[in-house]
């Protein structure tokens, strides 16, 4: 059986463990992170050039996926 404790994290000492602590806990905050497209708006025309729009934005995003 294996056992856990929790308690709380002893404080740093130096500066130079602070600035460790600091890139770790940034490094799991960034592996976290999930990457979100920006929105924009996109004015067609008519409804076949925003046809064709969707139809290129489509397969770029599948090229994407391939890789």
């Amino acid at each position: 059986m294996k056992i856990k404790i929790v308690r709380k994290r002893p404080p740093p000492k130096t500066p130079q463990e602070f600035y460790a602590l600091g890139a770790r806990l940034d490094a799991e905050a960034k592996a976290l992170q999930v990457k979100r497209r920006r929105g924009f708006v996109f004015k067609a025309r008519t409804w076949e050039d925003l046809e064709r729009w969707e139809n290129r934005r489509l397969v770029e995003v599948a090229r994407q996926i391939k890789r």
